[in-house]
């Protein structure tokens, strides 16, 4: 039977905290010995067309993928990918996981991304009973959700979307009536409106700015039942799973919250690290979480284990501003986020780092606690492998995937498990002959572009991680 994936295509890409790496990574910081990701066996429940498992398969050709997924529609598009990219390690199933048991196998990494909050009880146990049943001895299950308190205000406006909607007919008419009511919610603060409602209108205009499957699926969908953090590791633990950590780690260590504030809670959590983030998760309104769990009896420790990041790799690609008059150089990340350091070891490590991206650095033990400090802050990523993406060498070579998907349109899946919008033309084309058949020299005579424009776009590339080695 048709369900609301088939009738309205899901916006599906890939998310970095959702990549088995990023997982592994947290887990040995919490000193498990979690499954090496280039052998690994992934599980990726709710897995739509595979916007998010491809990628990764793509990437980690030792690894094996299984998506399933309820919507014939996207499975099938999702397998015709597979086929026309010729994958041996990937494999989307049509399948309620209602029906899956021990049977099924054992799996290092189980992901369950936009799922658990936007189901019935009976299904957010399945996930939970998956996650144990299926999960292999030191593996990890990702599991994001809506939360509250944040998600209070989330509620009342898809309240208001549904009740605007209500006599709407097909899902064009539908989103049309969420985007009319969205908008007068947007505009209706003034100078006289209290916080809330200018809360709302804030909401309000970051819900316009999404897709409209965004709008359908995660705001209109028949279930949405955000839950308060502990109430989520409560539930965890009644199916024998532990809390791991947040893989969303800048939005974990960033509180924005003032000193005093913090110190506050730490001494009324007292120690009590669960009900530490719960606190921490009432006083900044949050909204949505990113949970890693494993098994109850597997010996994960409680804060980051410094040490165990000796040998992993770092990969930045900060900026560096110019130097004060202090000493004091700026490094400015991706995001915006700024660091103004004159600690030379701080700049070193960032200079190297930088200066081999989209490649990464191994970090040797003296290195260990700076780079987890420039990881909480944003500043480098940490990954347990090197990664697939490189620098443009004698006759670059693109993603296949990413030359297969900018024939089709501008969303396009990184090497760095991200998505990026190719729109324009001459980026476009010129990702398609990256074949790693040509020199520079081909590459200009058949761009049609300059040499200082084909180093341009070559370096855009690699930015984007969009080149192999």
């Amino acid at each position: 039977m048709e369900n609301a994936y088939d009738q309205v295509r899901y916006s599906n890409l890939p998310s970095v905290e959702t990549h088995p790496d990023r997982l592994a990574v947290l887990a040995r910081l919490h000193g498990l010995d979690a499954p090496s990701v280039k052998s690994a066996r992934v599980l990726d429940l709710g897995a739509n067309e595979g916007g998010n498992l491809i990628p990764m398969a793509v990437t980690l050709p030792g690894a094996h993928f299984t998506g399933i997924d309820l919507a014939a529609g996207p499975v099938e598009r999702g397998n015709q990918l597979i086929r026309e990219l010729g994958l041996n390690n990937a494999r989307l199933m049509q399948m309620n996981l209602l029906d899956v048991d021990p049977s099924f196998g054992e799996f290092d990494y189980v992901i369950a991304h936009g799922l658990y909050a936007w189901t019935p009880q009976p299904v957010r146990d399945k996930v939970l009973a998956i996650a144990r049943a299926n999960l292999s001895p030191n593996g990890v299950a990702f599991i994001s959700y809506n939360t509250y308190p944040g998600g209070h205000i989330r509620r009342l406006l898809r309240e208001m979307l549904l009740f605007h909607a209500r006599d709407a007919s097909g899902a064009g008419a539908i989103i049309e009536r969420a985007r009319e009511i969205l908008g007068l919610a947007a505009s209706a603060v003034t100078a006289a409106s209290d916080g809330f409602v200018s809360a709302l209108a804030v909401e309000a205009r970051n819900m316009l700015r999404r897709g409209d499957s965004s709008l359908y699926h995660d705001f209109m969908a028949d279930t949405f039942e955000p839950v308060y953090f502990r109430e989520f590791v409560a539930h965890a633990a009644n199916h024998g799973l532990a809390y791991v950590d947040d893989a969303a780690v800048i939005d974990t260590w960033n509180t924005t919250l003032p000193e005093s504030v913090e110190e506050t809670i730490r001494g009324m959590a007292s120690g009590d690290s669960i009900l530490w983030e719960q606190y921490l998760d009432l006083l900044r309104m949050r909204q949505f979480r990113r949970s890693l769990v494993g098994h109850a009896e597997a010996p994960i420790r409680n804060g980051w284990v410094i040490g165990s990041a000796t040998g992993m790799y770092a990969a930045s690609s900060v900026s560096e501003g110019e130097r004060r008059q202090s000493g004091e150089i700026e490094f400015i990340s991706r995001s915006g986020a700024k660091l103004v350091t004159q600690h030379l070891g701080v700049m070193e490590f960032l200079r190297r780092c930088s200066g081999m991206w989209p490649e990464a650095v191994p970090i040797a033990a003296d290195e260990a606690e700076m780079a987890l400090m420039l990881f909480r802050r944003g500043f480098i990523d940490v990954r347990t492998v090197p990664g697939s993406a490189s620098r443009a060498g004698p006759r670059p070579l693109a993603s296949p995937l990413a030359r297969n998907q900018v024939r089709k349109g501008p969303d396009v899946a990184t090497l760095l498990h991200t998505g990026v919008d190719v729109s324009d033309e001459t980026a476009r084309q010129f990702l398609l002959l990256l074949d790693g058949t040509r020199d520079r020299e081909a590459l200009a005579r058949d761009s049609g572009c300059g040499p200082v424009q084909v180093e341009e776009e070559l370096k855009k590339a690699a930015l984007h991680g969009l080149l192999l080695g």
